[in-house]
């Protein structure tokens, strides 16, 4: 079943009126810091598991109380709870221009020597990156600097602009020392990027209060903030109950900040996020998900909207490869786009495979083409009307009016087309819940 992308029309994708998805935020409901412990954090749990939702009755889910260090209790021993592992980095750096005056730059993706962070980061001497640069009368060939002190002494960290669109550049670093890792340079100038909703400075605590407890892999320019609930101790007691827990890579763009465009969803232009995924991991999930099928049991819960993402784009990756979709079978990376999920859920309707069957699929590509993880881009949208294949619970903060992520929790919270998202956010404003990166948390069943 070859498709040809170029022939098809567009009819698929959905009509979704931003304005649908808005709600009042009072700016005082917007957590400026994190709570003194990580799991005092308060848990509203909204279970869609047992609607009985007949056409014409009101959706509502079941909906409890509870605080993140009881989190354990709401998890069946049974499931397999997956987490994104990526590290922010230190992406903002204050410098000066020619002229004396004040420039800012956050690095948003790695350009060169790797789209890949983890070698990017380890470059010396020079490196590309996609950034935004702020600062007045900024162009293309201006040279940028900022002055750094190390144990060899003073350097100096140049950024040279490329190219430049609007507040976008390509932006060139150079730093006069042959030894010191780019990684380094950040940390030592670089400042924590706190999401633009939060109307302070960073501060030494944000240095680890804006990172998971399990961060590992540095690349992120926004927190995967649904981990950051997470202690030592709620990990323990999940590993004394037996619950299965992984590791996924999704770096966090600025991007998930960005406000949605025009009035209309296919408006938007979804950013694209570099995942990875470890063979065993894969191995894992696909075992899980025949568990699931085959007694019913057995949950896959992703926490956070990175996660999640990442794990829906496997499926629809198998579903290119099983389907033989454009070139999937041909590339060595993931390739996700903005609408395919929807085209394929289209295309294919009641023929499309199993989650374990797609990801089974993913396992024998990786196979063929000799490779130990599943890499690449994903820029996929899931919005109202969005079939979910793989995950059945999200543990997730609350979120933007009118964004991206909004979308997505008001798709995992439909049944038969009408979506509960309303109900679940007007009952945490109720209950005096704190809202966005460093506020409360929520774990949502799905039907």
């Amino acid at each position: 079943m070859e498709v040809n992308e170029h022939t098809e029309n567009l009819s698929y994708i959905p009509t979704i009126h931003v304005a649908d998805y808005s709600y009042n935020l009072p700016a005082d409901r917007i957590a400026a810091y994190p709570l003194a412990e990580r799991d005092a954090s308060k848990l509203l749990i909204a279970d869609m598991r047992f609607t009985d939702m007949r056409q014409g009755e009101t959706n509502l889910p079941v909906i409890h109380h509870r605080h993140f260090r009881n989190i354990v209790e709401e998890i069946p021993a049974s499931a397999l709870v997956i987490a994104n592992d990526s590290r922010v980095i230190a992406a903002r750096i204050e410098m000066q221009k020619s002229t004396g005056g004040h420039a800012e730059v956050l690095c948003l993706q790695p350009v060169a020597p790797s789209p890949d962070p983890a070698i990017t980061l380890q470059s010396k001497e020079r490196c590309r990156w996609q950034c935004m640069v702020g600062g007045r009368k900024i162009a293309t060939g201006d040279v940028l600097s900022a002055a750094l002190l190390t144990k060899h002494g003073e350097i100096t960290l140049s950024a040279t602009i490329i190219v430049k669109e609007s507040a976008e550049a390509l932006v060139e670093f150079t730093w006069d020392d042959e030894e010191m890792r780019f990684a380094e340079v950040l940390e030592s100038l670089g400042h924590v990027p706190l999401p633009p909703y939060i109307k302070r400075e960073d501060e030494a605590s944000d240095k680890e209060r804006y990172q998971t407890v399990y961060a590992a892999h540095s690349g992120s320019v926004a927190a995967p903030t649904a981990g950051l609930h997470f202690t030592e101790r709620v990990l323990g007691e999940m590993e004394q109950k037996g619950i299965q827990r992984a590791h996924v890579t999704l770096h966090v763009g600025a991007g998930t900040f960005k406000p949605m465009s025009g009035t209309e969803a296919h408006e938007h232009v979804m950013h694209e996020e570099r995942i990875c995924v470890p063979k065993a991991v894969l191995e894992g999930l696909a075992a899980q998900l025949m568990r699931h099928e085959h007694k019913g049991q057995s949950p896959v819960v992703a926490v956070g909207t990175t996660s999640m993402r990442t794990l829906e784009s496997l499926y629809w990756w198998g579903v290119r490869l099983l389907t033989l979709d454009g070139d999937a079978r041909e590339r060595d990376m993931l390739d996700i786009r903005q609408w395919d999920a929807f085209r394929l859920q289209d295309r294919f309707r009641e023929k499309l495979p199993p989650a374990s069957v797609a990801l089974l699929t993913v396992q024998e590509w990786l196979q063929t083409r000799r490779l130990d993880a599943v890499v690449g881009e994903t820029q996929v949208m899931i919005a109202p009307g969005y079939g979910f294949r793989v995950c059945h619970g999200l543990i997730t903060n609350f979120h933007q009016p009118e964004s991206t992520l909004m979308l997505l929790v008001a798709a995992f919270l439909t049944v038969n087309g009408v979506s509960a998202w309303r109900n679940v956010y007007e009952t945490a404003l109720a209950n005096d819940y704190r809202f966005l990166s460093y506020g409360d948390s929520s774990l949502l069943w799905r039907t």
